[in-house]
């Protein structure tokens, strides 16, 4: 018996010392497991916190750029105020001025405009008075008197400075539905708290009358002012908290849970540890061969991250990993010259701080999209910004690499320089449209200068001929020809005299156009008067042309080019109309409108489209019968143009033409015309 029990002592002992060695390495590892926990659930309130202040920092910057780019001007328009509010989908907001009073309210409400509400509210006392945004405790709104939580910016304008603050709602705000998700555990408690104590946002939802902590947490509130983190009972639970401040708010940012949910996931390896100790011998020797193994990995590890560190550090384009907040925590030498700073003034920032703030937005869904699982990486051209603040745009290819459980760890991303390839086909765009608009510019040059001359060749020879032909006949048979036979050629020189002048006339003032060196000069003139003047010089019969209108109707035009325009409508209409042609001069608001009527055949409606083309005559009808060079009610709508003026074209009713011409009364800057007139209005 005595020799069992000696042979039994040694086994015995071993087995106590295993079993007690193996019950201290199991409370450690459970020590040790839940420190990690609270290590993690610590590492995930913070990185809550942070996403607030970066929530709260971008939500101020976004401010101050659509404030300083859209209200900024001397009195700001309503509908900009709401559309500039809108674009943050705020429910209320304010603006004010230097002096802290209202300019603009939304919801609006007139009778508070011009008040002086900073006094009312720290935040935007603090950014009036000292220039620096502010964000508020929770607050009533100044239109509604709903709890919200403001956002106040000051920026500076040519008339002083100013403070856009839009609000969110506490109870339906962005921060509620972020909280919801912010720290994955089964009955966590999230609550951003303002300093006194009222709850700004939690992952659940709040009424629009919200409570103080103390009224919904008591135990919690009661715990936060004695420490920072820690743990307390709420009726008989156990539950672990912490708390961060958010930096630039006056807010606070807590999270609690039971502590059986918050190590539920360390119950498999307690019981684990357990079954353990029953195998002493056989867990020893797994052990001894998974560290012989973890020895073998570890190098293996070493190894290969020897060759990634070479390939990573040597390549010749960009390559970083950033942590999912977006922080950069290890770059190249390549991205490094690409944006022209040390690796340690890169290492650490975020990659927002660096990229072109138009494309950030496409930047951030690609990245939620592989952080909500949609997509694991992705590729897009982007443009970042050097260091002495020039765009470099880039190909990116990124991807999102996850831990064996799926669980996102980093991103990986890869930066290739494309700015001077992008530039060179930029330039070959360039060069290529002003090639075509030069191409453009010459073929119309030419087919004007082949209507020039076309029209030089015919119309301008034949008055010529006129004048050449009966001289001659006139020297050769003076003596020979009776009194009225010699009167007869006279006139006919004199006639075609008259036309070669009108011709030089319109050559020169088409020159003068195509220069851009016909310059209106208009002044105040009596345009019945005008109208009479013109129709004077024309050598129409006695009461062919007939003038109704009021005495002293002034408008504002160039006497020069309303002569040529009235010479010209007059000429057009007892050349190519019938008598009786009727002007009327009317008062028309602030313009002055001149109807020059004729009762011929009036334009072929399919002419009508070309009439105040250049170089264009009918072909059909009665301009088939007469000389012209086209160039008539062109030079109508040019010099109209060039005046202020306005030429339309109706059907008179029951046949004939009617040119409508419409003067202002109103002085117009002078202008050169310089390129042809907008198209006149024609009605058929």
């Amino acid at each position: 018996m005595r020799t069992g029990w000696r042979c039994l002592a040694a086994p015995l002992a071993v087995w106590l010392v295993l079993t007690c060695a193996g019950a201290g390495i199991l409370i450690w590892v459970e020590r040790t497991t839940k420190s990690a926990v609270v290590q993690r659930y610590d590492w995930r309130a913070g990185l809550a916190a942070d996403f607030v202040e970066a929530m709260v920092t971008d939500l101020l910057a976004r401010e101050g750029t659509q404030a300083r780019a859209f209200l900024s001007d001397e009195t700001v328009d309503p509908a900009d105020f709401t559309r500039s509010v809108g674009g943050f989908g705020y429910p209320a907001a304010v603006l004010l001025d230097a002096d802290g009073r209202l300019l603009q309210v939304l919801p609006a409400n007139p009778a508070m405009l011009g008040e002086k509400i900073s006094d009312r509210y720290p935040h935007l006392r603090t950014a009036v008075t000292e220039g620096r945004p502010a964000v508020s405790p929770v607050v009533g709104s100044a239109a509604a008197g709903k709890p919200v939580v403001g956002f106040a910016v000051p920026f500076d304008t040519r008339y002083g400075r100013r403070v856009f603050s839009g609000a969110v709602s506490v109870s339906e705000g962005p921060l509620t539905s972020y909280l919801a998700t912010a720290v994955p555990f089964d009955r966590v408690k999230i609550h951003l708290t303002d300093t006194a104590g009222t709850i700004v946002g939690a992952n659940h939802q709040h009424p629009e009358i919200v409570d103080p902590l103390t009224a919904e947490e008591p135990e919690l509130a009661d715990a936060l002012t004695r420490a920072g983190k820690g743990r307390y009972l709420d009726d008989g639970e156990s539950w672990r908290y912490t708390s961060r401040t958010i930096p630039g708010t006056p807010w606070q940012l807590s999270v609690s849970v039971p502590e059986d949910v918050l190590f539920a996931s360390t119950s498999g390896s307690r019981a684990a540890g357990r079954a353990a100790l029953v195998t002493a011998a056989v867990v020893g020797l797994l052990v001894v061969a998974a560290v012989a193994r973890a020895r073998g990995h570890r190098r293996e590890l070493r190894s290969s991250e020897q060759r990634f560190r070479k390939l990573f550090d040597s390549s010749r384009i960009g390559m970083a990993m950033a942590d999912l907040d977006g922080r950069f925590f290890r770059v190249n030498p390549a991205l490094c010259t690409m944006l022209g700073v040390e690796e340690d003034q890169l290492v650490g920032r975020r990659f927002t701080e660096i990229t072109h703030p138009e494309d950030l937005p496409a930047c951030l869904q690609s990245i939620q999209d592989c952080l909500s699982g949609r997509i694991d990486g992705f590729d897009m051209e982007k443009r970042y910004l050097h260091s002495n603040g020039d765009p470099i745009e880039v190909v990116i290819t990124a991807g999102l690499l996850r831990s064996r459980t799926g669980r996102p760890q980093y991103f990986a991303t890869q930066i290739i320089d494309v700015t001077e390839p992008r530039m060179l086909e930029r330039g070959r765009r360039r060069d290529a449209a002003e090639l075509a608009r030069h191409a453009e510019r010459l073929e119309h040059a030419n087919e004007q200068m082949a209507d020039f001359m076309a029209m030089l060749t015919h119309d301008v020879r034949q008055p010529l001929t006129t004048i050449v032909s009966a001289g001659e006949l006139l020297i050769e048979d003076w003596s020979d020809m009776p009194e009225d036979t010699r009167l007869h050629y006279v006139r006919r020189m004199t006639a075609g005299g008259h036309r070669a002048d009108q011709l030089v006339t319109e050559i020169l003032t088409l020159a003068r156009l195509d220069a851009g060196a016909l310059t209106a000069r208009p002044a105040r003139l009596d345009v019945t008067n005008a109208v009479r003047e013109a129709v004077a010089t024309q050598s129409a019969e006695p009461k062919t042309i007939t003038v109704t209108g009021p005495d002293h109707v002034t408008a504002f035009a160039d006497p020069v080019h309303l002569s040529l325009l009235l010479g010209n409508l007059l000429a057009n209409a007892v050349k190519y109309g019938a008598p009786p042609v009727q002007v009327t001069v009317t008062p028309d608001h602030e313009r002055v409108v001149i109807r020059i009527a004729d009762n011929g055949e009036g334009v072929p409606a399919a002419f009508i489209p070309h009439l105040f083309e250049r170089f264009t005559r009918a072909e059909t009808g009665v301009a088939t019968t007469k000389p012209g060079t086209g160039l008539g009610l062109y030079l109508v709508a040019r010099l109209a143009n060039a005046s202020g003026a306005t030429i339309e074209y109706q059907a008179n009713k029951p046949r004939g033409a009617v040119f409508i011409l419409s003067l202002p009364c109103t002085p117009n800057p002078a202008r050169t015309e310089s390129s042809a007139p907008a198209s006149p209005v024609t009605v058929a």
